[in-house]
């Protein structure tokens, strides 16, 4: 875990070290307030029986026992408020770094997958509450067996030296023996974990064909079965600790009895003894609470080893080096010889294709469904590899200019957008955040959507919830279009923009496009599954049957 934090820079160094310094004095405040109040309740009982006590001065017992009381309860309440907010700016700082790493290596527009991204969730979780469930309690039970052990051996050395032999062996010894094997069965559980979400999302995700082949009973089975697999590794991670509680207990009431024993044979300091009894029985308690910590740091640290890798892959390997790299002003004309591309290292080659892309060029990409004009149009963005000779932009060998270079010319209009939460007009502004009001709506007018969003009470304010657009589909896909145009491309991808249109309305919009494109130096490279059949007058039309002759 401190691999990990020190990877992400040290952040929020000061206040972690303030909530460690709290969480120890919170858990030395909680052994002195119990060995103090033994030492003051037994030492005013003798004194009283033995006529003393109107001399027996009590104020400053009291008065500590008091202080302690108080400064548990502000100690323990600081260290979490500050612990809190102290793990949150590592939360601020690992998420980003997870993602925008994720995004570096990432092939095409393929989503992460279902079993991998609740994999990913986890170890964030289980890294983020190591500070919580790890250093700051491991803080408060080593302050207060120091403070134990100092009972202790004011009341009697031997028994202090037994005391900490005993707390060297149940608190650390013991401990860390069974850490190693439940460390073991921490990596255990995360491979059978993986493997029961696998099967689970994939039983999900196919239910219905599985059902109709009638081989969902099988697949169910399979997956229940790894999920048994996955609680059989949860709970060997806990079996090493099981025993250990136990014992502990045991030792610190025995402890606790020697050291009154010791007293009793000594005839002194019968008060003192009975405050270390008290300390120490508390103090073993808080080890039985150790054992958890350990079993926290298991999964903390298993989790946070694989965020660790996460933060610094290696960046996608058709990406030349930045210092030799071309960047070049303008992307025209993009020139296609033999063109083949993949959307993943196993998955079937797309082309060859050959076509070029000018300044007042329609390109389609026309095929079925799954033929991979989709990835033909990554392809064209640099989201994947191509071999060297296949694609240039002008004068320039793909394999030397870098994605982000291709990424600030090209602006894709999918058929499925996304948007976040917030106003219609925060989802346009992802594409250029300083575009005024009248841009956001001279985008909409161009991707035919001024006139439902003007019918909006609320118009650019109309809020976007969690999983509530407040749009239809088709809608949303225009919404999209004006994001994309936001972005001011050279070339501007469209996949299937006039699906479900009624003639009219998808008339419009190519000839909205169309002035668009002649407006400037720009193209338009659109997905369809057949030839488009409005007019884009003005415009130099090349079609390109992906998966088939060229048409």
């Amino acid at each position: 875990m401190l691999t990990l934090w020190r990877l992400l820079g040290r952040p929020a160094k000061r206040r972690f070290a303030l909530a460690l310094l709290l969480s120890a004095l919170a858990g030395a405040s909680s052994i002195v307030l119990l060995g103090l109040s033994g030492w003051f309740l037994t030492a005013a009982a003798i004194a009283g029986s033995a006529g003393a006590g109107y001399v027996f001065n009590h104020l400053y017992p009291s008065a500590g026992v008091r202080a302690a009381a108080f400064s548990r309860v502000l100690t323990k309440y600081g260290e979490q408020l500050i612990g809190h907010d102290a793990t949150l700016s590592l939360s601020a700082r690992l998420r980003p770094r997870l993602f925008a790493a994720s995004a570096a290596t990432q092939r095409g527009f393929t989503s992460m997958p279902a079993n991998e991204l609740s994999t990913l969730i986890d170890d964030v979780d289980a890294a983020e509450a190591g500070f919580l469930r790890v250093y700051s309690p491991a803080a408060a039970v080593v302050a207060g067996v120091l403070v134990a052990l100092c009972f202790v051996f004011a009341s009697d050395w031997i028994s202090g030296l037994i005391a900490l032999g005993a707390f060297l062996c149940t608190g650390w010894a013991f401990p860390a023996a069974a850490v190693r094997r439940s460390h073991q069965a921490a990596e255990s559980h995360a491979r059978q974990a993986e493997l029961a979400r696998e099967q689970t999302s994939r039983l999900i995700e196919n239910a219905m064909e599985l059902d109709i082949l009638g081989a969902i009973g099988r697949e169910a089975a399979t997956a229940q079965n790894k999920l048994e697999q996955q609680v059989a590794a949860r709970d060997a991670i806990e079996a090493p600790y099981r025993n250990l509680g136990t014992l502990t207990a045991t030792v610190g009431l025995a402890l606790a009895l020697l050291v009154l024993w010791r007293a009793g044979e000594v005839q002194s300091g019968i008060a003192m003894a009975t405050g270390a009894a008290l300390a120490l029985m508390a103090a073993f308690e808080s080890i039985g609470a150790m054992l958890k910590v350990f079993d926290a740091r298991a999964r903390s640290g298993v989790a946070a080893d694989r965020l660790a890798a996460r933060l610094y892959p290696e960046e996608a390997s058709w990406d030349p080096p930045l210092e030799s790299a071309k960047a070049p002003s303008s992307l025209f004309p993009v020139t296609a010889e033999g063109l083949m591309a993949q959307a993943a290292p196993t998955a079937p080659i797309v082309g060859p294709l050959r076509f070029s892309i000018e300044p007042g060029t329609l390109l389609q990409l026309i095929g079925p469904s799954g033929s991979g004009k989709t990835t033909v149009a990554e392809a064209l963005m640099r989201l994947h590899p191509v071999s060297p000779g296949m694609l240039r932009y002008g004068q320039s060998p793909a394999e030397t200019v870098r994605i982000a270079s291709v990424l600030a010319h090209i602006a894709i209009s999918p058929q499925f957008p996304a948007f976040l939460p917030g106003t219609l007009a925060d989802q346009t502004r992802l594409a250029a955040p300083d575009a005024t009001d009248e841009q956001i709506w001279n985008a909409l007018q161009t991707a035919c959507a001024d006139r439902f969003v003007s019918a909006k009470p609320e118009g650019l304010e109309i809020l976007f919830g969690e999983n509530d657009p407040p749009f239809s589909g088709g809608e949303l896909r225009r919404i999209g279009l004006a994001r994309a145009l936001l972005a001011k491309p050279e070339i501007l991808i469209l996949d299937e923009p006039f699906a479900g249109l009624e003639a009219e309305l998808a008339g419009r919009l190519a000839g909205n496009l169309t002035d668009w494109a002649q407006e400037a130096p720009r193209a338009l490279v659109v997905l369809a599954h057949k030839r488009l059949d409005m007019s884009f007058d003005g415009l130099r039309q090349e079609v390109v049957r992906v998966g088939g002759e060229p048409a």
